[in-house]
């Protein structure tokens, strides 16, 4: 890489939006583990399990995947293959990175639109115990998908061109 990116702390917006985005991550799962732990406890004391516990924390468990795919996205946290593009030369290698987050971006485009159609076929189907619409579920696909198309759009530039993803301080997932 020929110069390090400048150190440009993020936009008030962008800020906001990934607060939310960890925010609501935060209160899934802090809800999930409670239901879990909750019901695990009521089995155990109570000879009483709580049938509709583990089919909200499935459904909150797809909500939670979809959610948090955007900010794994900001941090290079999927599972890439980057050997080509580290053994490119610098133009190379950010036309390589460019064409990645085109095709990213027009396969999170279809993913909006065809969950969008998923959603609406479903909306009418109910869960079996908890009677909740079906379609409300499938809503994460979409909803998951628009959100980590805006991740992309907002790192998209600093990793084409100097191929670094955000970073958090104590945290590198390429290290894991």
């Amino acid at each position: 890489m020929t110069a390090a990116p400048p150190q440009n702390p993020p936009h008030v917006l962008e800020e906001a939006f990934v607060g939310l985005n960890r925010w609501a991550l935060i209160l899934l799962l802090g809800t999930m583990a409670a239901l879990v732990i909750g019901n695990v406890i009521s089995r155990y004391v109570f000879g009483h399990s709580f049938s509709w516990v583990e089919e909200a924390t499935r459904y909150m468990m797809i909500w939670a995947a979809l959610l948090g795919a955007g900010p794994a996205l900001r941090v290079g946290g999927h599972i890439a293959i980057d050997t080509l593009h580290v053994a490119l030369p610098d133009t190379g290698a950010r036309l390589l990175r460019g064409l990645i987050v085109a095709i990213m971006a027009a396969t999170l485009v279809v993913l909006v639109w065809l969950g969008i159609d998923y959603a609406s076929f479903a909306w009418e189907q109910e869960s079996p115990v908890l009677g909740w619409s079906l379609g409300k579920v499938y809503l994460a696909l979409p909803v998951g998908a628009a959100l980590m198309l805006v991740h992309l759009l907002l790192i998209a530039r600093r990793w084409v061109v100097w191929g670094e993803w955000d970073r958090i301080e104590g945290f590198d997932p390429q290290a894991l």
